[in-house]
Parts: C-alpha cells; structure tokens; sequence
C-alpha cells in the first residue's frame, strides 16, 4: 500500500509540473458513449465506411474499398476484412479491405477512447486503429495524427505513434514511436488518454508509451483541436510489405468501443462534437 501511495503521488507531481495550465488534480475519465454492435447494421449516426482512394499515392488507402461485406456488424462485433477480390471487372485491385471512420459524425479534443479488438495475423496485413484532425491546420503531417495502434503482419506487439511537423525532423525529441506488447492472437483492449498536456497509451490497463507536450507551437503539439476515430484493416504497402493473398481472408474483430470525457477537479476538458 506505501509503494502504490508513494507511485500515485509521483504521477500527480509529474502531471502537475508538466501541465501548462492551472490543473491541480489528476485526469478523471467519465464516460460518455459505448458502442457495442449490438445490431445488425452500422450505427449510422457515428460511423461511415471509408471509401479510400487507390490514387492518392497514400499506402494505407491502396486497397481500402467502401464495399458492405468488407465492414459489417455480425454477432455482437465489428468485422473487417481483407480479402482476395472475387469481382476484378467491377474493381481491378487483386486485394481489397474494410474500415469505418466517424468523420464528420463524431470529433473529440481531448478524453480517452478504448477499443476490445482482436487483430488476426496474415502477411501483408496492417490493421489500424487512428485519428486525425476533423478540421486541418495544414497539410499532412503538420496537421498531426494520432496513431493508438497499428500492427504488421504476425507482430506480437503493435506501434504506438504520432505525426507533426516536428516529429519529422525529430523522431526521439521526445520518441514518437514505441511498441506494445500484445496478446498476438488473443484480444486486447487499447486505449488513448488524451490531455492538453500529453498523450498515453495502453494495452490491458498497462501503459506502453507517453508523449508529453514541450512548447506551445503548432508545429510540435497540433493536438489541439478535435479529431475523429478510424479503424482499419489495411492490406499491403512499403511498411508491411507484400501480402500473401493465399492466405486471406484475414479479419479485425472490435468488441466494443468507449469514448469518455476528460475532467480535471471536477470541471469538463473534453469537447465532443456531434451533428444535431
């Protein structure tokens, strides 16, 4: 009980001396919206399939496509798929995979989001679980984006990353990318808690990776303003290589996800931004 005393007020300290505004207490989470799939369709009001672009020379859009049965809802879970294409007449890609997005239905700035997902391994599989900003501030990667998680292929850990301007030019000032362990064919939950002050990630409960806010700038902290969530199976490109189609399909299962807002003495941080 000392030492656990003793490691929660070193974590108030450290918030505290890192914080740029008046915050006295630690983050609080309350939570706000859960989504369990519990029907048979798409929660329309918070998501959209993402319909990728083949021609936007981005790896992970290469193979995304819009098509229902490549994202769709089944048993109390979210599946999506990578597949071998069985309709090249109607789209010429060999490969094809699933992914919904809450742009432009749901943003938040600041807050936590956990995710139950298991992610199956194949070669040339990349599953994604990421935001980014509903209203840029410049182009890609000074906008920023928030990577909660991606794994490539049998990978028994998964990235954990962020975008700017600065992390370009200064990956390890302070590291912008680390890896987490993971139960490699099991579910995990992933989680992001996001304050004004720094990012945290965890897998199972068990933090894996924090980046803090150093200076005001855009250029290093564009995390400022409300991003959405997507959530991906990605197929293929330079970082996960070549994928090996006699072994698809492969399959990204989500139990459920949770948004919570963040409070700090008990005073609301968190927008939440949904249309009327």
């Amino acid at each position: 009980m000392i030492e656990r005393r003793g490691i929660l007020r070193l974590a108030m300290v450290v918030f505290a001396a890192c914080a740029s505004s008046a915050f006295a207490g630690p983050p609080q989470w309350e939570l706000k919206y859960t989504e369990n799939f519990d029907g048979k369709e798409l929660n329309r009001k918070l998501w959209r399939r993402i319909e990728g672009n083949p021609d936007s020379g981005a790896d992970w859009q290469r193979n995304i496509s819009p098509r229902p049965d490549l994202s769709e809802v089944k048993g109390g879970e979210l599946l999506l798929k990578g597949i071998r294409n069985d309709d090249v007449a109607t789209d010429s890609r060999s490969v094809l995979a699933g992914g919904v997005s809450t742009q432009g239905l749901f943003a938040m700035k600041y807050g936590k989001v956990e995710i139950r997902a298991r992610l199956e391994g194949q070669k040339g599989a990349w599953p994604a679980i990421w935001m980014m900003p509903q209203n840029p501030v410049g182009t890609w990667p000074t906008c920023g984006e928030i990577d909660i998680i991606e794994r490539l292929n049998f990978d028994d850990f998964v990235y954990h990353t962020v975008h700017s301007a600065w992390t370009g030019s200064h990956p390890k000032d302070p590291p912008h990318m680390v890896k987490g362990e993971i139960k490699a064919n099991g579910w995990n939950i992933y989680a992001l808690e996001w304050t004004p002050e720094r990012l945290v990630w965890r897998v199972n409960g068990k933090m894996t990776h924090s980046y803090r806010k150093v200076g005001d700038s855009h250029e290093r902290w564009p995390w400022d303003v409300p991003f959405y969530l997507m959530i991906d199976m990605q197929l293929g490109g330079n970082w996960v290589g070549s994928v090996d189609e006699s072994t698809l399909p492969v399959v990204m299962r989500i139990d459920w996800v949770k948004f919570y807002q963040l409070k700090v003495d008990g005073k609301r941080v968190s927008l939440f931004t949904r249309p009327k």
